[in-house]
């Protein structure tokens, strides 16, 4: 597999081989574009990690790849399956083949972390509440919570256990490909460190596509195969770390470059 073109998006490679494919995405609100014939492959079994200055869409690109927010043209392919095609028995698929951990864990602060992670096992299974619960305490574990925080509310955790306690529900279906929106963002180095070796030791296990949206220099060199750069409403660096780092202009350069950049890549 190798890059049609070193700055493109777009990668020679079989249908098969790719787990997400964008085409000609174009976001927009009124007349404010925010993705414009945006390209992109994410590879099976890879993890990628998205960075882009405040504004430039990596969120909105997330929920028009998961089915949240329909783009105003292009297709979005996930699994060889058209997300915003008319085959709605096709695209129900897609919500056990992916799982999502939202933006500061998103979770339901009425339910305990075992509920929690229940919700899309009661949405999408017709197991038995007892098997259901055995699951739901199992992906507890795997998240690296201890077995009692099955039984917390959300509030009676910290910041890392609240994060590892959405990754769980995330990982409820045993799903393909992980989202993850900023999954470290608020915790202190070590926490982070130690949950980006959690998302690695996941993805070798369970054989994950991992998608990463984060600012987080650490998790970049730690956890991701490749990074790409949103800027100018599309794509405009994809590839290894070092490669992204020599391509970087303008916002990009300056959060490579600056203190923290140095500090985090040497």
């Amino acid at each position: 597999m190798n890059y049609v073109d070193a700055v493109t998006p777009i990668l020679d490679c079989t249908a098969d081989q790719v787990a997400i494919r964008l085409r000609n995405i174009t976001n927009k609100f009124g007349d404010f574009i925010i993705h414009k014939d945006l390209d992109l492959d994410v590879l099976r079994g890879e993890t990628i990690g998205f960075v882009g200055g405040s504004g430039a869409g990596k969120s909105v690109l997330l929920r028009t790849i998961i089915g949240l927010n329909r783009p105003f043209a292009g297709k979005v392919d996930v699994l060889g399956i058209d997300v915003w095609g008319e085959n709605e028995a096709e695209q129900e698929k897609l919500a056990s083949k992916w799982g999502v951990m939202f933006q500061d864990g998103a979770l339901f602060s009425s339910l305990t972390v075992l509920e929690n992670v229940m919700v899309p096992l009661k949405e999408h299974t017709n197991l038995s509440p007892k098997l259901m619960g055995e699951i739901a305490a199992l992906k507890v574990l795997m998240a690296g919570l201890p077995k009692e925080a099955g039984d917390k509310l959300p509030s009676e955790l910290s910041g890392g256990m609240r994060k590892r306690a959405a990754l769980a529900r995330a990982l409820a279906l045993d799903p393909d490909i992980l989202f993850l929106d900023e999954p470290t963002a608020g915790l202190d180095p070590i926490t982070a460190g130690r949950f980006d070796d959690l998302i690695n030791d996941l993805k070798q296990a369970l054989g994950l596509t991992v998608f990463i949206i984060t600012h987080d220099l650490d998790t970049l060199r730690d956890a991701c195969d490749r990074v790409a750069a949103l800027a100018n409403q599309r794509v405009s660096a994809i590839g290894p770390l070092d490669y992204v780092r020599e391509q970087a202009t303008g916002w990009l350069e300056e959060y490579f470059s600056g203190p923290r950049g140095r500090a985090a890549l040497g």
